[in-house]
């Protein structure tokens, strides 16, 4: 499995918003400029993330984006859900039936297997994500 560029980007729009010595809101502008990403692009991860209630946004002056939750209530399972979504690993497109055709009980029975195999594969991946929180990567990253 890849996950895309905008799950690093999120993480990090998580770990700036937790900075304590950062005591105001952030704007998506000054997110992307810190980031040097596109602003546009930076707002849809943005709007992704305020969405799974994960940060908050406020209009007007002095708005801008902060953490809806403690780094230690967010996991990075939290973060991907936000960005990705919830599909599965593994979406069958049909192609062994269409190769295979003329063993349709095969192909049933490896199928099942497959999908089966993914699917448990996809559920403990998620499980350890949800062990790691933002404030265990953020602690790693500052006292090793």
């Amino acid at each position: 499995m890849k996950l895309s560029g905008a799950v690093e980007q999120a993480c990090c729009i998580m770990a700036i918003l937790a900075d304590p010595q950062r005591k105001a809101p952030m704007t998506n502008d000054a997110l992307a400029e810190k980031m040097a990403v596109s602003p546009t692009y930076l707002k849809k991860i943005s709007r992704k993330l305020v969405v799974a209630r994960l940060i908050t946004s406020t209009q007007g002056a002095g708005g801008g984006f902060i953490l809806a939750r403690e780094m230690g209530q967010v996991t990075l399972h939290d973060v991907v859900l936000a960005i990705e979504g919830e599909a599965p690993f593994f979406q069958p497109q049909g192609i062994v039936e269409r190769v295979f055709a003329s063993r349709p009980r095969q192909v049933e029975i490896g199928m099942t297997m497959i999908e089966k195999v993914f699917s448990e594969a996809q559920e403990k991946w998620g499980e350890y994500l949800k062990t790691v929180t933002l404030a265990d990567v953020v602690k790693e990253v500052m006292y090793g």
